[in-house]
């Protein structure tokens, strides 16, 4: 992002005011990405004051990207009487806060997670999207990592929980050109809700791969 040059009158320019120029610009362009979100801005470390020399002082700030949660870096390009005198680097740290869902305790692997093991709390963002922000989401399912206390949560870290264990009788249903079979297997492997496991007709002795669907029934689909 390229702003347009500002023109100064005196030849010395504090730092806290390419600070405020840069805060502005930030602040504004955020504003036109539509983040409403409450944040903080601030330099990374303070510049010492610019002694410019005679002639008409023009700032142009360059902007390549917002960074959340990290520096955003900053190039004020300094012209005096038009013509390119210095360039000043510096950083701008923002930060964006949000209320998202965060582990109340450590959860476990594979210990099937409650409406009790989370709250809501407002945090500092990196700027991704899949924070989640409805506990229900991940009502009843399991991690497949540990999640810390205060650790925000996204749904990548959860999955189903294991439905049906290795050498487990279940139902499988067959379905075919609108037709409905029904038979008992034995399963070959566990599985997860929504996973496709081996499973093998007790009748026939064929082993199929079916669509876990509960507990204790399969789903074979041609």
């Amino acid at each position: 992002m390229n702003f347009a040059p500002r023109v100064f009158a005196s030849q010395f320019i504090p730092g806290e005011q390419l600070e405020a120029m840069a805060r502005e610009e930030i602040e504004a362009e955020l504003d036109r990405q539509g983040e409403s979100r409450r944040r903080e801005l601030n330099m990374q470390r303070r510049l010492p004051p610019i002694n410019l020399p005679n002639g008409v002082i023009n700032i142009k700030l360059h902007i390549p990207n917002i960074n959340y949660f990290g520096n955003t870096p900053v190039k004020a390009e300094i012209a005096i009487d038009g013509k390119p005198y210095r360039d000043v680097n510096f950083l701008m740290v923002l930060k964006v806060f949000d209320s998202v869902v965060v582990a109340s305790h450590n959860l476990r692997i594979e210990v099937p997670v409650t409406e009790a093991d989370f709250r809501i709390e407002e945090i500092a963002i990196d700027g991704r999207t899949e924070y989640l922000q409805d506990i229900q989401t991940v009502v009843g399912l399991v991690p497949h990592r540990v999640v810390k206390t205060g650790e925000p949560v996204l749904l990548d870290y959860f999955q189903q929980p294991i439905a049906v264990k290795s050498n487990q009788p279940v139902k499988i249903i067959v379905r075919y050109k609108g037709l409905e079979v029904a038979a008992s297997g034995i399963t070959m492997t566990r599985g997860r809700l929504g996973e496709v496991i081996r499973v093998k007709n007790e009748s026939s002795k064929k082993v199929l791969s079916a669509k876990v669907i509960d507990s204790n029934t399969v789903e074979v689909t041609y």
